[in-house]
């Protein structure tokens, strides 16, 4: 099982510290994975570059509604020089700053022109239980194999249950589930209304609900030969982290 640590890159300095403690404490994490949000300035493939010097895998988000398609993929050069060989493809919002430019890029379309100008980096893609249906999100998932995609980095889970039908469909693929602990309402009823997640009705907005939680998906990847995929945005980074490898 590998286990990958999404970074929010909100300053070179946080993201140096947060690298930097997972180096010296966590050797259970393998990768550092860098989501690209356009309220920061620090774009995920420049986070990436912050901390080349370290012996964690680096992977950065890619926003395909960001590349035009009649255009060659401009930072080819810039991943090659700076040795980032793992991306994730992820659809993007629309950005509300009018100045932001955006192309009607699908992600399939995204995979196939990066398989084609970018070398040989390995392309991942984002997996979204919540978006439809499961035949829809599956069908679309081997849409982006087929497109050149090795493996899958989902949304955050919150009940096994919707995750071991998934797991079904999925295996033998390299997937990374994902979680993000949810400790608070306001936080659950934005998983909710934004991204239509599901909660089991036993959930509580605790770190202990989650860290407890956390320790049984990491059981199921760990005996299912699955990938983990940390996401842990709202709460203190070392506390949790503590939490749930120290049991």
């Amino acid at each position: 099982m590998k286990i990958t640590l999404e970074l929010v890159p909100r300053t070179e300095q946080y993201i140096c510290e947060q690298v930097a403690f997972v180096e010296q404490v966590m050797p259970n994490i393998s990768a550092i994975n860098f989501p690209d949000l356009l309220r920061f300035d620090i774009r995920s493939w420049d986070a990436c570059r912050m901390i080349a010097h370290s012996q964690l895998d680096r992977i950065a988000h890619l926003r395909a509604i960001d590349f035009d398609m009649h255009r060659p993929f401009p930072l080819t050069d810039f991943l090659k020089e700076n040795n980032i060989r793992k991306v994730l493809v992820i659809e993007g919002d629309k950005s509300q700053n009018m100045q932001h430019a955006m192309y009607p890029t699908s992600s399939v379309d995204f995979i196939r022109k990066l398989k084609k100008e970018a070398g040989d980096i390995t392309i991942y893609a984002a997996f979204d239980p919540y978006r439809n249906n499961i035949r829809y999100e599956l069908e679309y998932l081997w849409q982006k194999v087929e497109a050149g995609a090795v493996g899958f980095f989902s949304q955050p889970f919150f009940d096994l249950r919707l995750l071991e039908i998934y797991s079904e469909y999925l295996e033998g693929q390299d997937v990374y589930w994902g979680i993000s602990p949810v400790t608070g309402e306001r936080s659950k009823l934005y998983w909710e209304t934004r991204n239509r997640a599901i909660f089991p009705k036993s959930f509580i907005p605790t770190l202990e609900w989650n860290v407890q939680f956390g320790q049984k998906v990491m059981d199921f990847c760990q005996k299912n030969n699955f990938n983990l995929y940390l996401m842990p945005v709202k709460v203190d980074l070392t506390d949790y982290l503590k939490k749930l490898f120290i049991r």
